[in-house]
């Protein structure tokens, strides 16, 4: 069990849970998200993560791209709303490494910045390869706009992820 709740092992299951959102869409929504949901839970059930941990940063991270969407910087032809139900959970599932795979940026902010502004992109854009998004606007200005975004919002992720994130916001500190 202690394999399943280490950091290692969170980096191989988010990139399996990225590869089957990304890749699997809606078409294997029915096979991803059980995956994904049970994984969470047991995080979740064995203290490894409080629900804030995944919840906030998934809101940010979801309203960012509904933005996005709104702006005309993205397009999912396979949304039966604005954003893919696939993305969402691909949100709930990255909210998970902030606190294990990814726990080394936590706290250093440029090294995390630099980390947003390489990362998004290339996500994203590999994103776009595999026909999951589509860029309405330019490749260019698409992948520029999101590396200024998460240079900025990726340390901010880490912040809402924060254990005593709710506790600090309660007392001001």
């Amino acid at each position: 069990m202690k394999i399943l709740l280490s950091r290692p092992f969170n980096l191989v299951a988010f990139n399996l849970m990225w590869l089957g959102c990304v890749l699997g869409r809606e078409q294997l929504l029915w096979l991803v998200a059980p995956l994904v949901f049970s994984y969470l839970i047991l995080l979740l059930g064995n203290g490894v993560l409080q629900l804030h941990q995944l919840l906030l940063p998934a809101a940010l991270g979801i309203a960012v791209d509904l933005s996005l969407t709104l702006l005309g910087f993205f397009r999912f032809s396979d949304a039966a709303l604005l954003l893919p139900a696939w993305l969402l959970l691909l949100w709930l599932a990255f909210s998970s490494t902030l606190n294990l795979s990814l726990s080394v940026f936590q706290h250093k902010l440029w090294l995390t910045a630099v980390a947003g502004a390489l990362a998004f992109p290339f996500n994203y854009g590999v994103g776009q390869r595999l026909g999951a998004v589509q860029f309405p606007r330019s490749d260019s200005l698409t992948l520029l706009s999101l590396a200024v975004i998460w240079a900025v919002l990726l340390p901010l992720l880490f912040k809402l992820s924060q254990r005593r994130f709710i506790q600090l916001a309660h007392t001001g500190g």
